[in-house]
């Protein structure tokens, strides 16, 4: 009897995970992705590496887009294996060089996109990722340079894309940094409202 209610326990567990991961409880997943905006408000607000603290800024709390987890999507990985080099521009007019190291397909509002995800060269084994993107409301009412995405990628051929997530860099917030613009291949023909809008000084 007590293997039978641990077994119901693991399953009421592994359904409440499907139920939240695949947007069934929105009303969960838009209080999960709040309490991780105000951790990054927090960051903002207080931390030593924060772009405010960094720049003696004065914080101004950034605006945002209301969340909608119809823009938290599934996304089908499609690997580069070819080792293929990418040199794209920073905000200060410098350059770096990322490798190319997936294609992210995916559907969003009835159209068929997909994102290039880059990995940093010269980190070693290190699993970091740059995925910067722009869209129609990039220079309107989001940041004109385009904004960040950050990805977790295993083992298989899938990736979760939440634009709720979708954050600036700290070039919007001040002077003094260096940001890689989003390659060409990542500007969306698209508008692309949920998360962080322009920042107003």
């Amino acid at each position: 009897m007590k293997k039978f209610g641990f077994l119901i326990g693991i399953g009421l567990i592994f359904l409440a995970f499907f139920t939240f991961y695949s947007g069934g409880n929105s009303e969960t997943y838009i209080s999960q992705t709040q309490v991780t905006i105000d951790e990054r408000l927090q960051f903002l607000r207080t931390s030593d590496s924060s772009p405010f603290q960094r720049n003696n800024i004065e914080f101004q709390t950034p605006k945002f887009f209301a969340i909608k987890p119809e823009y938290r999507v599934n996304a089908k990985l499609e690997r580069i294996n070819t080792r293929e080099r990418l040199t794209i521009q920073n905000s200060d007019g410098t350059s770096v060089s990322y490798q190319k190291y997936a294609y992210a397909k995916f559907k969003l509002k009835g159209a068929d996109l997909k994102l290039l995800i880059l990995k940093p060269i010269g980190f070693g084994a290190l699993e970091q990722y740059f995925l910067g993107f722009a869209d129609d409301t990039s220079g309107e009412s989001t940041y004109g340079a385009g904004r960040y995405l950050d990805v977790e990628i295993g083992k298989s051929n899938k990736v979760v894309l939440d634009f709720n997530l979708a954050y600036n860099p700290y070039c919007a917030y001040g002077d003094g940094f260096t940001c890689p613009f989003p390659p060409k291949e990542n500007v969306l023909a698209i508008q692309i409202k949920p998360r962080e809008k322009d920042f107003i000084h």
